[in-house]
């Protein structure tokens, strides 16, 4: 396995830490970003990219035992926070989706037409939510409209 740091591209994150990816191997990370399949777990975004990383080093056993050591304590510690993180980011995720639920019409599948018929002024604008791919969502993109993909994460019970 490779560990890859990666950052996404957006506005939204352009002040955000990179994150770790962990692939198979190079082929496999190009592969599943053509698809679209790597996204931020800030934003959802597909504009991720990698970043230089060092490679990994043959050195000495004893100095091998020693970075083990840290390794594994800088592990625990990362997952402690990666886990208080994640809470308090779903808890956000989770605000923020019962806010636009609150505020705006759910359109489902029908969005991105919405969308433009909104753009060209053939309907009247108001906000709205609802689904479209990464293409179609890039595509009004490209096309200057501003769109915002937000993961839809389940309501906490």
């Amino acid at each position: 396995m490779i560990k890859y740091k990666l950052k996404c591209k957006t506005e939204f994150c352009s002040n955000q830490k990179e994150f770790d990816g962990w692939f198979q191997n190079i082929e496999a990370f190009e592969n599943q970003k053509k698809q679209g399949l790597i996204t931020c777990p800030i934003c959802g975004s597909d504009k991720i990219v990698k970043l230089l990383t060092t490679p990994s080093l043959n050195t000495t056993k004893k100095f091998k035992d020693v970075k083990n050591k840290i390794n594994s304590t800088l592990i625990a510690e990362d997952n402690l926070m990666a886990n208080t993180n994640l809470k308090n980011v779903s808890t956000i995720l989770r605000t923020i989706k019962k806010e636009i639920q609150k505020n705006s019409t759910f359109v489902g599948k029908e969005f991105v037409s919405q969308v433009r018929s909104m753009k060209e002024g053939k309907i009247k604008e108001k906000p709205i939510h609802g689904h479209g791919s990464n293409k179609e969502i890039q595509e009004l993109r490209d096309d200057g409209i501003d769109v915002l993909n937000i993961p839809w994460i389940s309501d906490d019970h």
